[in-house]
């Protein structure tokens, strides 16, 4: 079966997505209208990327426990629950640093970012204020043209040879 343009239901794979999303624990996306052409909504890659920095910043937030095993799976997981519950405590003091070093580097990254959006805007009103540039003429423009080596030597009879 071929499946093109119309044939997949955007709205029932967005749902089926977010389900799954919920079950494994991370926050689901905002509601987003999917126009009825299916186009996705344009995304601003610097507020994306800032988005991901501040839900990622503090890393003793744990993940949601998922295991990929089979039978042993429900063990493991019990495993992994229990370290967490004996040993949160040590892991919040060992990753305290890193949690603050995230914080700057989501600050520094949304102060670079808004920097970069007022510079753009900077260079489109300087090109739009800006002359037309002169039309090329088939002419280099005057410049100094360079001298092969053997010009530049002094036309002497001596060969500069001892």
């Amino acid at each position: 079966m071929k499946l093109m343009g119309r044939d997949i239901p955007a709205r029932e794979l967005l749902a089926r997505i977010e389900e799954r999303l919920r079950t494994r624990g991370l926050p689901s996306s905002e509601s987003v209208e999917v126009p009825s052409e299916g186009v996705e909504p344009r995304v601003e890659p610097f507020a994306f990327n800032l988005q991901a920095l501040e839900e990622h910043a503090d890393t003793t937030r744990p993940l949601p426990l998922h295991t990929h095993r089979g039978g042993a799976g429900q063990l493991v997981l019990v495993a992994k629950w229990a370290f967490r519950k004996t040993c949160q405590v040590l892991i919040n003091e060992t990753l305290a640093r890193q949690r603050v070093f995230n914080g700057h580097v989501r600050d520094s990254y949304a102060q670079l970012s808004a920097e970069v959006v007022r510079l753009r805007r900077e260079v489109e009103s300087l090109r739009a204020a800006a002359p037309p540039p002169p039309s090329s003429s088939p002419e280099a423009p005057d410049r100094p043209r360079r001298q092969s080596p053997s010009a530049a030597r002094p036309p002497s009879g001596k060969s500069g040879k001892n």
